[in-house]
């Protein structure tokens, strides 16, 4: 019977895939960080823009219902 052959290579190529699957699970979670941080941008401008509609439609009786939709 002959020994199976170890390549000399599966300790290192072992090391390779360990630290791609945390450095894939690592790049997940910032995939998630950066989509929140830019729906909480898009949450503050529509805020902006909803306070400069008050802002400007309240300025007399007449369009302040207008200013009342934001």
């Amino acid at each position: 019977m002959s020994a199976p052959t170890v390549s000399p290579f599966v300790l290192a190529r072992t090391f390779v895939f360990r630290r791609y699957l945390t450095v894939r699970h690592h790049l997940a979670g910032l995939h998630l960080t950066a989509e929140a941080i830019r729906a909480a941008r898009q949450r503050r401008k529509q805020a902006r823009h909803d306070q400069r509609m008050r802002d400007f439609y309240g300025w007399c009786e007449a369009c302040r219902g207008l200013g009342s939709i934001f």
